[in-house]
């Protein structure tokens, strides 16, 4: 019903959220069957008429207050409603990738021969599917063949491959097809994944490591095997990231210095030698770090100022010195030439991309599958720029794929795709970037 005041109460009178109207009347009376009368400003009630029933009189002041809080009721309605979710993270691992949502989900495609999408199949996805039971996850990683999710609640969930105790749910079986509790683990902050061993930064900033320590990766100084239960890495108490390699592991501690440890092949752990270590070591020349990533054999490091220093492996030309790639590695931090506006990296198996401050992106090393995005397979020395690409807020590098999440929350990837690890629906490499066919 809509009724009109056409003088002094024309303010009061409004249809309200149920359907219902107010009417001015007088001496708190009107007439029969709900009829309108305009009784002006001689008005001293307001009568509620609802589904063409008078229902009750009050006055305008009250009136006045029931119109206010209608107003309000619809303004809390309308600001409170919750916006459609969209994607906060992405993560690439071996032949898989994932990203998370605003809404704690996780959703994976690609290689899922071990279980790593975690929807309770091994079947391979071209698109992106549902990761089984995770619904309030705030950070994703990706190692080889398995995945990780850290829950609102401090604790971590796992799925995939277990076969070296990646999983840390305290044995060594088979696949988990779907996300398993990690043990003992109750405060984390970060995670970190590698081919076959997890670690995690804990509230207190120290780190716990499980899965295989054949070459000291969980910095425990313990005796090489697998171990399927969270062990704490020696020294370190300060951490505020971790990343793991192939065969190696790195955290970022909160002075901006960088402790690595296990294999040294190629100079990986980046103290000047090629000597490698069961427990933390100091990389050299790097103290205004604020962020540290990991690839097969090299590390690199984003400092203060926004350029960046590799150091490991360079076969493919993954450090971006411009020099020759060699076998030697570098055992010292170099820097990477012509950047000096980096906000965040990623490193993939031989390939390096950093993000920039105009949301441009490079990439530097192995292009052998186009992984760099420049329209070519030609392995590149120094840094160059992804094609398509002006609006990056993230990165994720893979085993030879790259994504990037854009500003307006899409996702693109490029490089190898065997697996269907780009999202598009296909398994066709792509040179430059591709959507990622996202069902949300």
């Amino acid at each position: 019903m809509r009724t009109t005041i056409r003088r002094g109460l024309a303010a009061l009178l409004i249809v309200t959220l149920a359907g219902t109207a107010l009417v001015g009347c007088q001496n708190g009376r009107a007439g029969a069957r709900c009829r309108t009368k305009d009784f002006g400003q001689d008005a001293t009630h307001v009568l509620v008429c609802k589904n063409g029933r008078w229902q009750r009189s009050i006055t305008k002041q009250q009136a006045a207050a029931f119109i206010i809080a209608i107003i309000k009721a619809r303004q809390t309605t309308t600001t409170t409603t919750p916006p459609n979710p969209f994607v906060t993270q992405i993560a690439a691992g071996f032949r898989h990738t994932c990203v998370l949502r605003s809404d704690g989900t996780v959703w994976c495609w690609g290689d899922n021969t071990t279980g790593q999408l975690g929807d309770a199949t091994t079947t391979q996805a071209l698109a992106p599917v549902r990761v089984f039971g995770i619904t309030t996850a705030t950070q994703i990683t990706t190692g080889f063949r398995h995945t990780c999710a850290l829950l609102a609640d401090n604790t971590i969930r796992c799925w995939g491959d277990n076969s070296s105790g990646q999983l840390g749910t305290g044995a060594i079986t088979a696949p988990r097809l779907t996300p398993v509790q990690t043990l003992n683990i109750t405060t984390a902050t970060q995670l970190g994944t590698s081919r076959d061993h997890t670690c995690a930064v804990l509230a207190d900033r120290t780190i716990r490591c499980w899965g295989n320590n054949l070459s000291g990766e969980l910095g425990n100084g313990g005796p090489s095997g697998l171990v399927a239960t969270p062990v704490q890495t020696q020294g370190i108490t300060t951490a505020t990231q971790i990343t793991a390699g192939l065969q190696h592991t790195c955290a970022l501690l909160v002075d901006g210095s960088i402790r690595c440890w296990a294999s040294n092949y190629r100079g990986r752990l980046g103290n000047g030698t090629n000597t490698s270590s069961s427990t933390p070591v100091q990389t050299l020349n790097i103290t205004t770090a604020t962020q540290v990533v990991a690839g097969i054999n090299h590390t690199c490091a984003l400092l203060a100022d926004g350029t960046v220093r590799c150091w490991g492996d360079n076969e493919q030309g993954q450090i971006g010195d411009g020099s020759p790639a060699d076998l030697l590695g570098r055992p010292t931090p170099v820097k990477t030439l012509g950047i000096t506006t980096a906000t965040q990296l990623t490193a993939g198996s031989k390939h390096t991309c950093a993000l920039l401050a105009d949301r441009t992106i490079l990439c530097w090393g192995d292009n052998t599958q186009g992984q760099l995005g420049d329209n070519t397979t030609t392995n590149r020395p120094t840094p160059v720029q992804t094609q398509t690409i002006t609006a990056a807020v993230q990165l994720a590098a893979g085993y030879q794929h790259t994504c990037a999440l854009l500003a307006d929350r899409t996702v693109r990837c490029w490089g190898s795709n065997t697996a269907g690890q780009l999202g598009d629906g296909t398994t066709t490499n792509r040179l430059t970037p591709v959507a990622v066919a996202l069902p949300f």
